[in-house]
Formats: structure tokens, C-alpha cells, sequence
């Protein structure tokens, strides 16, 4: 919930605190970074996967290996430095009394989808 709904509920017709509002603010914009960053991740993860099923046959097979190479690391990248940044953030909120999502929760997903990466880019040399 945020500040103005507490205050509602409680009945007391206080103005909210600026400073709550704005630590507010950038904790989301903190979470709209992190989701920025996986979601670029999944771009480039299905660019990757798609370059393999749509231009097989039409390019060189190393032209292609080394277009998935670069698309899937790329994958792998974003999706670590999603939880970097995540954390990094993190940490400057650890002095203050602030709620956040836990950073091993982040750093759980993040981990998850780079190995999902490398485990696609193993795969697509294995398969060729």
C-alpha cells in the first residue's frame, strides 16, 4: 500500500511525507530498471533463437553460429547485470528502514535466465 492509501484508511487527514513519497518512487523506478533489463535480455535471447530457425539454410552456418554467439552472450549479459544493478541499487536502500523485494529473489531470476542462455547457445551448437 502505498503512503496516501494508509493515510486514507486511517481517517486522519494528514499530508503525506515528501521524502517517503520520493524513496517510494525510486524504489519502482528501481524495479522498472530491472525489468527493463530482462526484458531487453528475452529480446535478444528470442532474436537469437530466431536467426537459427529463420535463416538456416539462406546464410553459412558459421555466419550464423556466430550471430547466435553474440545474441545469446548479449542474453546472458543483460540478464546478469539486470540483478547488478538490482542489488546495486539495493544497497544504498540497506541504511534506511525501506521495504524492497529481497536481492536473492533478483539475483535468483536473473541467474536463472543467464544459464537458460548459455544452455540455448550449447544447444544450438549441438544441434548443428
Amino acid at each position: 500500500m502505498t503512503t496516501i492509501h494508509i493515510l486514507i484508511e486511517q481517517g486522519e487527514p494528514m499530508i503525506p511525507d515528501n521524502n517517503k513519497l520520493a524513496l517510494d518512487r525510486t524504489i519502482l523506478a528501481n524495479d522498472r530498471t530491472y525489468q527493463a533489463w530482462i526484458r531487453t535480455g528475452l529480446a535478444l535471447f528470442a532474436s537469437g533463437l530466431g536467426v537459427v530457425k529463420f535463416l538456416k539454410g539462406e546464410m553459412p552456418i558459421w555466419v550464423i553460429l556466430l550471430i547466435v554467439s553474440v545474441l545469446l552472450t548479449l542474453s546472458a549479459l543483460a540478464f546478469l547485470q539486470a540483478g547488478w544493478r538490482y542489488s546495486h541499487t539495493n544497497i544504498k536502500f540497506s541504511a534506511l528502514d525501506i521495504e524492497t523485494r529481497p536481492t536473492w529473489q533478483m539475483w535468483s531470476i536473473s541467474v536463472l535466465l543467464a544459464l537458460m542462455s548459455i544452455l540455448a547457445l550449447m544447444a544450438v551448437y549441438w544441434t548443428q
